[in-house]
């Protein structure tokens, strides 16, 4: 299976590698991701059902709106995309300044296809502070609808929660499946500068276990010289194996350096495909 072309683009996406980590999910009665951002590998899910959570209200909404009302996102996009092609730039920073007061998924969405790089930045305010991209018009809406009805086909059988990742995995029970796709061991996340613990993460996961549920975790690696390895304790997972995940965008945007990024994936059970 081919993963599906993105909505938004999504710094740490492991679109790149989502066919060969897919391989590895489990069957489910029901698939958790309490990490969703760009979704990626919600297509792969081996579940009747899934359950997917991210801090972050607006990629929620965004998530909400385009498994219930496809033709609307569609519209509302059309609808911004036109206004930028007519009358320049200044629609971009218009929708911006409203979006920082209003939080719409639906200028969240612009945003994301016609900023710099595709590049989701926040300041320390929390307000998008990304530019506009001058040099390309942003997916036009003909494209970016048949890329979001196909998301939300798949989609369906998914629930949206606004909430953290412990209380997304409040309900969790032996035959679920959970991937763990959680910021860099000892860094902030990047969009909301909340920082993330690793002696909670680490009993969460050992909760799980205790719960006998199974879970993959991608989550430390190296990105150009710079190391972020934070391996779980070793008595929490029982093999691993490292992945190419491609360029480092934040790098390539703020230094214009191109940076290789391996990260490890951590699984608490034994796949046959070692």
């Amino acid at each position: 299976m081919k993963p599906l072309q993105p909505v938004i683009k999504w710094s740490g996406s492991k679109r790149t590698v989502a066919s060969q980590l897919g391989e590895f999910f489990l069957p489910a009665n029901t698939y958790y991701e309490p990490f969703v951002g760009g979704g990626a590998m919600m297509p792969f899910a081996k579940s009747r059902r899934g359950k997917a959570s991210d801090i972050i209200p607006e990629l929620i909404n965004l998530w909400n709106e385009i498994k219930n009302y496809p033709e609307k996102v569609v519209a509302e996009y059309e609808v911004r995309w036109n206004r930028l092609q007519d009358e320049g730039y200044q629609v971009f920073y218009e929708i911006r300044d409203r979006f920082n007061k209003t939080k719409s998924p639906f200028d969240f969405l612009f945003l994301t296809r016609t900023c710099l790089n595709g590049m989701i930045r926040y300041n320390r305010a929390g307000e998008f502070n990304n530019s506009l991209h001058l040099t390309r018009p942003g997916i036009a809406p003909q494209r970016l609808s048949a890329i979001i009805y196909q998301w939300s086909t798949c989609m369906k059988k998914f629930d949206f929660f606004n909430v953290d990742y412990r209380e997304c995995l409040d309900d969790v029970k032996k035959g679920d499946f959970v991937f763990l796709d959680p910021p860099y061991g000892g860094t902030k996340s990047r969009y909301t500068q909340t920082p993330f613990s690793l002696d909670e993460f680490y009993h969460v996961l050992d909760q799980l276990n205790r719960k006998e549920v199974n879970w993959m975790l991608t989550f430390d690696g190296t990105s150009g010289e710079r190391n972020y390895t934070f391996a779980p304790p070793e008595d929490l997972y029982k093999s691993s194996f490292k992945v190419k995940t491609g360029k480092s965008s934040f790098r390539k945007v703020i230094d214009k350096v191109q940076e290789d990024v391996l990260e490890t994936v951590y699984l608490n059970y034994k796949s046959s495909l070692f």
